[in-house]
């Protein structure tokens, strides 16, 4: 295989993967017409009928199987906005899971209540049902499930749990549009859905976000409270409630249109890929893919492609000098979060939180090692690159793992 990049050798790669965010003529069209017709603003509401964001709210929640969306700045808006909606505010308590990114408990905080974080489930590193169920006191309101990477948590086991103690559920779905699981898409399983396009999205428009439901009137409160609490055909200067306004521009929705119409596609093509890049990857000691394999899933929009990456079956070589040593051979490996428990606001308490133990998802939240969304829009020859290298790094371990050694010497 060579000699280590790290370490002086030629990469496995040296062309770059498929770029990110894409956009063709779709988004340069619907972009001008919007610019043209000098109608940039969707309504005081923030979404007249007629607007483009009217249009990609249609759109959006006819494909993920809901009778409503409202579009919003961002994913974090989308989560502030559905707690509100819902009545979650002081001395209530929100259950979410340890491993996902801080807006999850953030938004809980912006709202008065108090997150309470629990364990994952390993395989899909999503909220463990059963950990929840535990969490659950008189002062629980809602759980926030995440569906991490794109992987759909056990909702009809959260529903089930949800109803039985009277809790919301909440949906974060900045993962996993286009996503689906038991015979659902993402959004679609609990009181509302939360959904990203920020630019690293599976679809983006740089900012933006969406909340879904099939409740009109969670829906109406979704809407006022985007749109500076005001109320349908109300006067623009009434303000029947405390609001903000997170309304989503015509540019943004314009350019969320187009990159919809391409969202199953990318999504396919993703699922092929990572598929195949499982396959090539399997039976390689020390490297593994988490993933719910029930027939199940129907589809995995995979913003990330997951390893779990043991060190003590390779040598003892850490998880950030094994990243290391792949980007050095053109792969574009990544590490990703840490456990909301140990984000320094938390860690330091300056912010109220319960933390009902989360082992399962520390432990595996160190041997994480991410690849974006847009390296499985390639070539079966790209995942063979990836694959390449992995092997290359994994066979050239000992003699990296003798350099690190010397160069501790050296330092000490």
């Amino acid at each position: 295989m060579g000699k280590l990049a790290l370490l002086g050798g030629e990469p496995v790669r040296k062309k770059p993967f498929t770029s990110w965010p894409q956009f063709d003529e779709m988004e340069v069209d619907n972009v001008r017409r919007v610019l043209e017709s000098r109608r940039w603003f969707s309504g005081m509401m923030g979404s007249e009928p007629g607007t483009r964001v009217w249009e990609f709210e249609q759109k959006f929640a006819s494909l993920h199987g809901v009778r409503y969306a409202s579009a919003v700045a961002n994913g974090s808006a989308a989560l502030e906005v559905s707690l509100r909606s819902l009545g979650v505010g002081e001395k209530d308590e929100v259950i979410i899971p340890a491993y996902t990114f801080a807006a999850t408990a953030t938004a809980v905080l912006q709202v008065g209540a108090t997150p309470v974080v629990v364990d994952i489930e390993p395989q899909t590193l999503c909220i463990d049902p059963v950990k929840m169920k535990e969490a659950v006191t008189k002062r629980t309101k809602a759980v926030i499930p995440v569906h991490f990477a794109g992987q759909i948590a056990n909702m009809p086991e959260i529903i089930r749990i949800a109803k039985e103690h009277n809790l919301k559920v909440i949906e974060d779905a900045a993962h996993a549009a286009g996503a689906m699981r038991f015979g659902q898409k993402a959004g679609s399983f609990g009181n509302v859905g939360c959904f990203s396009f920020q630019e690293s999205k599976v679809m983006t428009s740089g900012e933006g976000g969406v909340i879904t439901t099939n409740d009109k009137k969670i829906w109406e409160k979704t809407r006022s409270l985007r749109s500076c609490g005001r109320d349908e055909k109300r006067p623009w200067y009434e303000h029947s409630k405390l609001g903000w306004n997170y309304r989503l521009s015509e540019f943004q929705a314009a350019v969320l249109c187009a990159q919809l119409e391409r969202l199953e596609d990318q999504i396919d093509r993703r699922e092929e890929n990572a598929r195949y890049l499982t396959e090539q990857l399997s039976g390689i000691a020390g490297i593994s893919h988490p993933r719910d394999s029930s027939s199940r899933t129907k589809y995995h929009s995979y913003y990330y492609y997951v390893l779990i990456y043991q060190s003590e079956k390779i040598n003892g070589i850490s998880r950030d000098l094994f990243v290391k040593a792949l980007r050095a051979e053109g792969i574009p490996a990544e590490v990703t979060y840490i456990p909301i428990p140990d984000v320094p606001m938390f860690k330091q308490r300056k912010y109220p939180f319960k933390d009902m133990g989360c082992p399962k998802t520390k432990e595996v939240a160190s041997k994480i090692v991410v690849l974006m969304h847009q390296v499985l829009l390639g070539t079966k020859e790209d995942m063979d690159d990836i694959a390449g290298a992995i092997v290359k790094v994994k066979e050239n371990i000992a003699g990296l793992k003798r350099e690190v050694q010397n160069v501790s010497k050296a330092i000490s």
